[in-house]
Parts: C-alpha cells; sequence; structure tokens
C-alpha cells in the first residue's frame, strides 16, 4: 500500500478515536443537547469525508474516488434528509434514529477506507497476473 493510504487512514482513526474518546464514550454525552451532539456528528462526517476525497485524490485512483462520493454524499443525503424531519417536523422513532446511528458510524469508521485500499490492492495483484 503507498504511503498516501496509510497517511489517510491513520488520520480517520485519530479522529474516529477522538471522537468516541471525547464524544460518545463519555458519560457527560446524554449531558449535551441533542441539536448540539447533531452539529458534533456531523461535523466529524464531513471532515473524514473530506480526509478520504483529499487522500484519494492524492491516490488518483478514479473508481475508489467515485465508489467513496457516492456511498458518502447517499449516506449524507439520507442523515440530512431525517435530520431535516427530526429537527423541523417531530422527533423520530427510536429505530429510525438507530439506524442513522449505524449510517453515521459506518460513514466515520475507517472501515470502509480499508475495505476499498483492500480491494485495490486484490485489483492490482490480479491486473498484474
Amino acid at each position: 500500500m503507498p504511503r498516501k493510504f496509510w497517511v489517510g487512514l491513520a488520520i480517520i482513526l485519530i479522529i474516529y478515536s477522538a471522537y468516541y474518546l471525547l464524544f460518545m464514550d463519555t458519560h457527560n454525552a446524554k449531558d449535551i443537547p441533542r441539536k448540539i451532539r447533531h452539529v458534533i456528528k456531523f461535523t466529524v462526517l464531513i471532515t473524514v469525508y473530506l480526509i478520504g476525497v483529499k487522500q484519494l485524490s492524492l491516490e488518483r485512483i478514479a473508481w475508489m474516488k467515485t465508489v467513496w462520493h457516492i456511498i458518502h454524499l447517499s449516506g449524507i443525503f439520507i442523515l440530512l434528509s431525517l435530520g431535516a424531519f427530526d429537527w423541523i417536523v417531530s422527533p423520530l422513532p427510536f429505530g429510525i434514529r438507530q439506524v442513522m446511528g449505524t449510517i453515521n458510524e459506518f460513514l466515520i469508521g475507517p472501515t470502509l477506507f480499508v475495505g476499498m485500499g483492500i480491494l485495490h490492492q486484490f485489483l492490482l495483484k490480479i491486473d498484474r497476473s
């Protein structure tokens, strides 16, 4: 794997870890107003998205950048749509909020970045054969 990939992964891991250690896994997280929590989660999501775009632009692998955009932008659209309903119309049921949390978790976690890196390595091996 190129060094650029590892730098991007390290930055995403640091942000993901800081997000959980400083925000989600604290006993004071419930004391933070709901709308402030939404803003924090959205800020972390956009930060991870932009870091991924930057790192994938440096590697110049078009298909990975396209997949990153499609997955993140569709997830962000879903979260923003449901979040707008939650803020403007009425609070969403607990089950839908859990699904939104799972989508957010997937988008900010390093799983997608690692999976794309592994797939890229696998495709490079096939291409070299």
